[in-house]
């Protein structure tokens, strides 16, 4: 065994002296890419929580609001009564007013209607809560007053409380906007980490 050995360490002293190198940066590498591949693993094990529990998350809070009778300002809950979604939609993006072909009574209930659903739905800290009671406010008062004169005297009132939901409707969609771009950007970058690890995890097998 001595003699086999004294062979052996003959045979490496023939060896060139860069092919030791290359054996050292080819070990290393091979480590380094094992490491990334654990890298890229865990961070994907990351992007597929938070996609998931957001998803999760949304669909519980909606199926919460739904089986409440809530909505939103897409209206997007078909459980909510046809006459309430009519309100609702009048509040949201359309205008409050009262018919003149309905009576007394009736034109009084639908803009104390109007009020209960508007306050209902927002908190004194809401930034329309003012301007929409206000124009709401001026529709209970002048409801026995026919639709013309009413709107000549609520419009004032009614533009600002427009300008606000107009607003808010604005935050909303860029508020959307913004969270599907991050959505989009973390997607991509999950799916280039994907990508990258085939092709580490096929250079480890063809070795």
């Amino acid at each position: 065994s001595s003699v086999v050995t004294v062979y052996l360490i003959r045979a490496l002293r023939l060896l060139p002296s860069h092919l030791f190198a290359t054996m050292g940066v080819a070990s290393k590498y091979e480590e380094y890419s094992k490491k990334e591949v654990q890298f890229i693993e865990t961070e994907l094990k990351d992007w597929f929580l938070q996609r998931r529990f957001a998803m999760e998350r949304n669909m519980a809070l909606k199926k919460t609001l739904d089986d409440n009778n809530f909505t939103g300002l897409s209206m997007a809950n078909a459980a909510v009564p046809d006459a309430q979604k009519v309100m609702w939609s009048d509040l949201v993006q359309g205008k409050p007013e009262i018919d003149d072909s309905l009576s007394t009574n009736a034109k009084q209930m639908k803009a104390e209607m109007y009020t209960k659903m508007f306050k209902d739905a927002t908190d004194l800290d809401h930034p329309c809560r003012i301007p929409g009671s206000g124009y709401l406010r001026c529709l209970q008062e002048n409801f026995k007053e026919k639709s013309q004169a009413r709107q000549m005297k609520c419009l004032p009132s009614f533009d600002t409380f427009d300008a606000c939901r107009k607003g808010i409707m604005q935050q909303q969609a860029q508020a959307l906007e913004n969270a599907l771009i991050k959505q989009d950007i973390a997607d991509r970058r999950a799916r280039a980490l994907f990508e990258r690890r085939s092709i580490l995890l096929d250079t480890q097998s063809s070795k």
